[in-house]
This record gives C-alpha cells, sequence and structure tokens, in this order.
C-alpha cells in the first residue's frame, strides 16, 4: 500500500468514525463508495427500525395485532431487550454455523489399507524386473485400492455458550423487527384448511417469498399444518422449536401473541449453569 492509499484509507476511517459518534446522520448516505453496498443495509439496520425509530436502543416496542383475514385486534407491546437489540452479524454468523454443525451426520467413511479387499502377497519379487518396488496391490497408488487419510466417521458438534445462543436468537428477532417484516397475529388458526387461501395471503405480503409461522402452543394446529404442508412458501414451528437459521430462511415471520410470550419467557429465564 503506497501513501496515497494510506491517505485515503485514513481519511475513509475518520468519515466512518465521524458518521458513527454523530446522531444527526443515522442512516449512511449512499454517495459512500468506501462502505460496500451490504455493509449500507446492516449499518441501516443497526440504526433505524422500519417506522424511523433508532434501533437497538432496547426500548419496548409497540405493534399492532392482526389475523389471516387483516383485521384489527389491537396492539402488543414486545420487550425491548429481546426485539430491539443491537444487530451484530458476527453473533448470528457464530449461532448459524454451530447449527449446521449440530446437522452434519458425519457418517462419511473410507477404507484404510488393512480394509480394502484383495491379497496381501507381494505382486512381484523386489530386485530384477526393472518396475517399481511394491509390496502390496491394495496400496492407494492402485486402482481400488485404499484411500490414505480419508475421511473417517465423526461428530462434528460442538459447544457454543447459551448467551452467545440467547444473544443470536434475539438479533434475528429484531432485526426481523427492524426490517418490518414481523407479524402479530391474536391467532395463527386460519378459518379454512385450504391451501388457496393461505397461499393467496402469503402472496399479498410485500417482498416476501417463504414466510415462518410461528404457534405458541405445545402442538401446531391442525387446520395450519393441512394449509401449509404442500406449500413451500411457508413453514410451521412451535415457539419452542423457533431457531435462528430458520428465521433467516424466511422473509417474513408471523409470530402468535402466545408464541411472543413464550419467546420472552424463555429469554428472561436465568441461564443454569
Amino acid at each position: 500500500m503506497n501513501n496515497v492509499q494510506k491517505c485515503m484509507a485514513m481519511r475513509a476511517l475518520s468519515r466512518y468514525l465521524r458518521l458513527q459518534s454523530s446522531p444527526a446522520s443515522v442512516k449512511p448516505q449512499v454517495n459512500q463508495p468506501w462502505l460496500s453496498a451490504q455493509r449500507r443495509v446492516v449499518s441501516y439496520l443497526r440504526a433505524t427500525h422500519a417506522g424511523g425509530e433508532k434501533q437497538g436502543c432496547y426500548n419496548d416496542i409497540e405493534m399492532k395485532v392482526t389475523n389471516f383475514n387483516n383485521e384489527d385486534k389491537g396492539t402488543a407491546l414486545l420487550a425491548g431487550d429481546v426485539f430491539d437489540v443491537p444487530i451484530r452479524r458476527d453473533i448470528v454468523h457464530r449461532v448459524v454455523v454451530w447449527q449446521l454443525a449440530k446437522r452434519r451426520q458425519g457418517t462419511h467413511s473410507t477404507k484404510t489399507i488393512s480394509e480394502v479387499s484383495g491379497t496381501g502377497r507381494k505382486p512381484y519379487k523386489q530386485k530384477g524386473t526393472g518396475q517399481a518396488r511394491h509390496g502390496t496391490l491394495r496400496g492407494p497408488q492402485f486402482r481400488h485400492g485404499a484411500r490414505m487419510h480419508g475421511p473417517k466417521p465423526r461428530d462434528y458438534s460442538y459447544t457454543l455458550p447459551k448467551k452467545v445462543r440467547r444473544l443470536g436468537l434475539k438479533i434475528a428477532l429484531s432485526a426481523r423487527v427492524a426490517e418490518g417484516k414481523l407479524l402479530i397475529f391474536d391467532d395463527v388458526s386460519p378459518s379454512s384448511h385450504k391451501t388457496k387461501e393461505m397461499a393467496k395471503y402469503i402472496e399479498g405480503i410485500e417482498q416476501c417469498k417463504r414466510v415462518l409461522i410461528v404457534d405458541g402452543t405445545d402442538k401446531v394446529n391442525t387446520l395450519l399444518c393441512r394449509a401449509t404442508s404442500n406449500l413451500y412458501a411457508a413453514d410451521v414451528l412451535p415457539a419452542k422449536g423457533l431457531n435462528v437459521y430458520s428465521i433467516l430462511q424466511h422473509d417474513a415471520l408471523i409470530m402468535s401473541l402466545d408464541a411472543i410470550r413464550l419467546i420472552e419467557n424463555r429469554m428472561h429465564t436465568p441461564i443454569n449453569r
């Protein structure tokens, strides 16, 4: 890096720090080439809610409650320490990698030289043939031979601190609230089990290809399961099964009031050490 590049980097860093410390300029400007497009989006999510309020201040959020018929069912107050925490991509990344590692079967296996079928006889004498020296035909250099240092069955799971796992779920929920992609229903039970009606409702959600519906009951509603079982655009989870990876896989999140309260109680429960 030459002196000109160092000077430009220092100027960009000073502008970034000045922007972060200035309360008036919450939303980053578009004409800042030193901020990538993805970083501008993340900075904007850190700064504001969909309604224009500051994000990540742990303030309680009041949201309206509706249903599948778009009827007004009042409002609900969301806990700020669960639904309004600062966005941290590093925490979300750690939780997602941990989840995917736990999902790996780890059943891959290759055969070593002692497991490959074949004779152990020396193929030909050591000297006098003019060929390379070989002591077995089961070596890795031969066709159908062994695999050296190949994979063996193993467990890919590892432990992640419970505080980090809990914070990751809070960040994922806060991001959906900041984007305006969290819908609260008084009851997620649809009026009909028809898939056609559920698909029509999902199509009406702006900029949404997939939606995750979270039910607050122990057993997911039967009508809801039948209405979404044949839809790629909709998935259903109980509140106790809500996780970071499932939230990130879907564009919008629909939660019942019971699910909201269960998640808040889950986040407020002291961690057992």
